[in-house]
């Protein structure tokens, strides 16, 4: 696992080779164990290795024919022994056992295209000296991020947004409001556009390809849609499908866990970690496995994740963390964000990063499960939401009136006003934090011609076809797993040197999940029935049928102690974001919920994340600068 950062133009002048290795020092995060730059006539590039695969002979940048071909590479190609022999077999020969070299004789045989081949996560930048071509390439789903923006003479490309901090062309992070309207809705801005104008993302599934004076072209060679085909499914029982998912898990575990430095695990009390640790301590008998909780029972899975780790006799660490180190992270945590993720999970995760990087270098987690197998509470309702939705129009008004004259909060208010609501215009992932009236009140840049939905048009348009299940996951799929999920994971674990491996998120499991129908993860009252029914004898009892926490934390009950109450207070009272936000709305709100009048703790945070991000990014700039240069901000 690495970073790097580079810029590809006409000509590469003294001053943007100093300002590509100042961005690749602000990332040395990712990449703590060694640092090398290449300049070469159109391109240039600085890389970070943490090194994992071919200690020795992996150093990046490196380049094959004599320089034509040169690149760097951020992540792991679980096929790339499979490739490397193909290619000895047809008489390529090899300097070195490293994925880079792989992946630049794919590159060189196949051009853009080889990128559909790749079993793994990545994010590319190879240039054609030949050709004078760019190419920028991510994986099928997002894992591995790569931001780039356009120049007058070409592109600036990182593997994270706040290297731009060093980029002398850069004109500063910025917030684009329609974005920001967006943001307070998904708690992230969706999609490959940023919360700054002109910093994109290069999107996952696709690649970029850029020539000296055009425009660059995105091609997109992946669509994450859970389509099960009569091809696929017409002849296969309930007990083929769970065996072949069983069997394809079990391989990618194994493929997840090729490293020459030790592999452990988050282990937390549900089914998706569960699975991921058992699979892999057969392999690695003893495996180190981390856990989170905050001293407060009701937020801990400390017990359950105990539970697992005796039954599978492991090596189990638990981080019992405090409020305070709760305080101490967040700021930190905001900043390695890149821009504003309102999910009070992440500053569990950051804490649970900064303890098992002492120990080892990559670990293993659950993400992606959710998405593939059904496991949110949310497509369950589905199911009955769809049934409101299709009574008589005189029925859906009887009902929309009795919702609202029922309290805030009140049982079945929601799933009311969510079953006479059309899909499209209710489903935006797995938050949905503040409606568009509600915007109204704080935001000061609110424009009602702006919707939320147009963030998701496309994607349902593109699953009209499909049922209110399937829309959601594949919604979810694009946006809340891109956005939110793997955002958080990876830059809160390179944060601190740390590489975490997603099995889940896998080419060869995604086609086993694409197989699967509806009644296949809904059934027997439970998400995710097949992958429980699959691994029922891997895992205890009580964990085949745990419903899902996540990372649990506190965050409203502090809210309304003095754990967090004090803290929230001060960060609105001394808020820069004025031209944004309305203080003292978000005092007002944090008032209602310290006072038990509401529970308001997601918009608060959601809130309270933008206005930390907006000082550090934008009001601040140049004090942050200051503290990268320092080594304050890490």
């Amino acid at each position: 696992m690495c970073g790097f950062s580079g810029r590809f133009q006409t000509a590469l002048t003294p001053k943007d080779q100093a300002s590509i290795e100042e961005m690749g020092a602000v990332i040395r995060s990712r990449g703590p164990d060694d640092a090398k730059t290449v300049f070469d006539g159109a391109f240039g590039a600085a890389f970070r290795r943490l090194s994992i695969i071919d200690l020795e002979g992996g150093v990046q940048p490196f380049s094959i024919e004599n320089g034509r071909y040169t690149g760097v590479f951020n992540g792991e190609i679980y096929n790339y022994p499979i490739l490397q022999k193909e290619l000895s077999d047809a008489g390529v020969r090899f300097e070195t056992n490293s994925e880079i070299e792989v992946l630049l004789r794919l590159y060189q045989r196949e051009g853009a295209g080889f990128v559909k081949r790749l079993r793994g996560m990545f994010a590319i930048a190879f240039y054609d000296r030949e050709h004078e071509t760019l190419l920028l390439a991510r994986d099928r789903f997002g894992i591995k991020p790569l931001y780039y923006r356009k120049t007058d003479t070409g592109l600036t490309f990182t593997s994270e947004a706040k290297a731009f901090f060093a980029d002398p062309d850069f004109g500063g992070f910025s917030v684009n409001e329609e974005r920001l309207q967006q943001y307070f809705t998904f708690q992230y801005v969706p999609g490959t556009e940023s919360l700054t104008d002109g910093v994109f993302e290069v999107p996952a599934a696709s690649y970029l390809t850029a020539k000296p004076g055009m425009e660059p072209e995105i091609t997109v060679y992946f669509d994450p849609m859970l389509v099960p085909s009569k091809q696929r499914t017409e002849d296969m029982s309930f007990a083929e499908k769970a065996r072949r998912l069983r069997e394809v898990l079990t391989e990618s575990v194994k493929s997840h866990m090729l490293s020459d430095v030790p592999v452990g695990t988050f282990l937390s009390g549900g089914i998706d970690s569960a699975i991921i640790t058992s699979l892999s301590s057969k392999l690695s008998p003893g495996i180190k496995a981390y856990t989170v909780a905050f001293g407060e029972k009701e937020y801990s899975e400390v017990s359950e994740a105990n539970g697992i780790a005796e039954h599978l006799e492991i090596d189990h660490v638990n981080l019992i963390a405090t409020a305070e180190d709760f305080r101490r992270a967040f700021e930190r945590v905001v900043w390695h964000l890149d821009f504003p993720v309102a999910d009070p999970s992440t500053v569990a995760i950051d804490l649970i990063c900064e303890r098992a990087a002492k120990d080892l270098k990559v670990v293993l987690s659950g993400e992606g499960s959710d998405e593939l197998f059904g496991g949110y509470k949310v497509y369950d309702e589905s199911r009955f939401s769809s049934k409101i939705y299709r009574l008589p129009g005189f029925l859906k008004r009887l009902l929309i009136s009795i919702a609202a004259a029922m309290p805030e909060g009140a049982r079945g208010k929601s799933l009311i006003e969510r079953g006479v609501t059309p899909l499209s215009e209710r489903y935006v992932g797995n938050a949905f934090i503040y409606k568009e009236e509600q915007k109204r009140a704080f935001l000061r840049c609110f424009d009602e011609n702006r919707r939320f939905s147009d963030a998701t048009r496309a994607l349902y348009d593109a699953a009209s076809d499909l049922s209110p299940m399937q829309k959601m996951q594949y919604v979810d799929l694009n946006t809340w797993l891109r956005g939110d999920i793997l955002v958080k994971s990876d830059r809160l674990a390179m944060a601190h040197s740390l590489e975490i491996r997603v099995p889940f998120l896998d080419k060869e499991v995604f086609e086993v999940a694409r197989t699967l129908k509806d009644k296949d993860k809904l059934s027997h009252h439970t998400t995710k029935y097949i992958l429980r029914y699959a691994f029922a004898d891997l895992v205890d009892e009580a964990t085949v049928m745990r419903p899902k926490l996540g990372y649990p934390v506190p965050v409203r009950k502090w809210l309304r102690q003095d754990e967090l109450y004090p803290f929230a207070r001060e960060i609105f009272e001394n808020s820069t974001a004025d031209a944004y936000i309305d203080k003292e709305y978000c005092l007002k709100l944090l008032d209602e919920h310290k006072d038990g009048a509401a529970d308001h703790y997601r918009r608060l945070w959601t809130l309270m994340v933008f206005i930390t991000w907006y000082r550090l990014y934008v009001t601040d700039a140049e004090t942050t600068r200051k503290r990268i240069l320092s080594g304050d901000l890490r």
